[in-house]
């Protein structure tokens, strides 16, 4: 086979997994917390341009979704260290039937690096544990209490931070915990949604991606959007309870 000819049979297999791929996305109801920056942002308008409706939430500032002319798009402000923007969000959501979840909201905390325990800031550990893991499991349960809602995805970016196998450098106290908090609520609902609703839940970590909580990062955000999508696009039952890179590759819990 000359060049040419392996060239246009590339560029075949090419089109042809790619509509295959779009099909996958194209016209869901998808729900992205954390949608005004970074991989969140990324996803949203990348599943915009498969016709998807996006109910996208943003903490304070919405300038960036602010910016997208789409009426497929629906912002909700929800700070997830706020109660009361968790009642009218639980208002809002009640309007969509949900198919998708990405949940990209996530803080680092001030104290990222330097964590001893001797010198842990109790007040910031309950904070980022609250954002990082429990608010994830109170947006679920206001989705599955909806009625018209039942998600057939699910996908919490978490860290490998949080990896209880692969952590041999101790420190990171605060973001360690609340990102195995959160693979930890990722697995449960892993086993408990997909035996009642048949709900694939799963785990993504996004590496060293370059965002305004990672400014040193070398990822893209519109990379590991274009990932995340390819994850969620194919073979889901097999990948349901999985803890994944951007590879689709599995992480120790």
């Amino acid at each position: 086979m000359g060049l040419r000819s392996k060239l246009r049979k590339f560029l075949y297999i090419r089109k042809f997994r790619n509509k295959s791929f779009l099909f996958e996305v194209k016209e869901k109801n998808i729900l992205i917390t954390g949608a005004n920056s970074g991989i969140g942002l990324a996803l949203t308008k990348r599943l915009l341009s498969f016709k998807n409706k996006i109910i996208a939430t943003y903490k304070k500032n919405s300038d960036n979704l602010d910016q997208i002319e789409n009426n497929n798009l629906y912002q909700i402000k929800c700070d997830q260290r706020d109660d009361n923007d968790f009642i009218e969000l639980k208002k809002k959501l009640d309007q969509f039937k949900i198919d998708i979840i990405i949940n990209c909201a996530g803080v680092f905390g001030p104290s990222f690096q330097n964590q001893e325990i001797e010198e842990l800031n109790f007040d910031e550990f309950k904070e980022i544990l609250n954002v990082n893991a429990l608010s994830i499991a109170k947006i679920i349960q206001i989705i599955l209490k909806n009625k018209n809602s039942m998600p057939k995805i699910i996908v919490n970016l978490s860290s490998d931070a949080g990896s209880l196998a692969k952590n041999t450098e101790g420190n990171a106290y605060i973001y360690r915990t609340s990102k195995s908090a959160l693979n930890s609520i990722t697995k449960n609902m892993s086993i408990d949604l997909y035996s009642k609703y048949n709900t694939v839940t799963i785990a993504i970590d996004p590496g060293n991606v370059k965002t305004n909580m990672n400014p040193g990062g070398h990822l893209t955000s519109d990379f590991c959007a274009n990932s995340i999508i390819n994850i969620i696009s194919s073979d889901l039952d097999k990948k349901n309870g999985k803890f994944l890179d951007l590879n689709g590759i599995e992480i120790p819990w």
